[in-house]
């Protein structure tokens, strides 16, 4: 079994990442909505939604949402803010999606990409992404850049949450970044992994023209910024389906 299919469903995930910068997250996708001129009424893809955070914001802005996850137990808590206009089901990213060419916008947000072994599974995500857009429909991927993640990684160190103290040791192997995750929970040890290709702007340009995606834009962080090689903390590009 693959280290996102236990980490992402147990509980211990959310409780280390329950302070992700939520109003920060939403100032980004509303931007974005404005810098795309999206119709309100358009019909979007979350693609990897985890809980429905970010797919909440975009059914608020006025859009109809579909959101999937490869985690039930995102999928299940997600659905309870389920409305006509924004559903949610469990999905493989790298599977054909039940619905083709219906979607003006798809997107990944905030590094919910990486995760496989094989060049090739990241290469069927990209085509089963591209497939589910309309021609013309936008293709947005947001993406950590790996120049950046290496030049200011955190090697080591402790965060406490709810009163566990996670041990938290980082580093780069073989073309990826490796978490190693470490703490004790009423007097039972538990250790999960992270590993996160650092895949490369050469290589997302290379599945996207592979996938009928031509590139219109990158954009460097969530403030809409350029996108700087160096300097960037972000990878975020856009796309259009020929």
């Amino acid at each position: 079994m693959k280290w996102f299919s236990t980490w992402f469903d147990s509980p211990y995930y959310h409780i280390l990442y329950d302070e992700r910068d939520e109003n920060e997250a939403s100032a980004f996708i509303k931007a974005i909505q404005q810098k795309l001129k999206t119709p309100k009424n358009a019909h979007v893809l979350d693609a990897a939604c985890g809980q429905g955070r970010h797919a909440k914001t975009l059914h608020e802005l006025g859009f109809k949402v579909d959101g999937f996850d490869l985690s039930p137990k995102n999928i299940e808590a997600a659905k309870q803010n389920a409305t006509e206009n924004l559903s949610f089901f469990v999905h493989d990213i790298r599977d054909p999606l039940p619905k083709v060419e219906v979607y003006e916008w798809v997107c990944n947000f905030f590094t919910s990409f990486g995760y496989f072994d094989l060049k090739s599974d990241n290469q069927a995500a990209f085509n089963s992404l591209s497939a589910a857009l309309k021609p013309g429909g936008v293709f947005l991927m947001d993406f950590f850049n790996p120049t950046y993640v290496i030049k200011y990684l955190v090697g080591q160190e402790t965060v406490i949450k709810q009163g566990i103290s996670f041990e938290i040791n980082r580093w780069a192997e073989d073309g990826f970044l490796i978490k190693s995750i470490d703490f004790t929970d009423q007097m039972e040890a538990y250790h999960f992994e992270e590993k996160v290709e650092l895949i490369s702007k050469s290589d997302f340009l290379e599945y996207a023209v592979n996938s009928g995606l031509s590139f219109t834009g990158m954009l460097g962080d969530y403030q809409l910024n350029e996108f700087d090689d160096q300097n960037s903390p972000r990878m975020i590009f856009l796309w259009t389906k020929n």
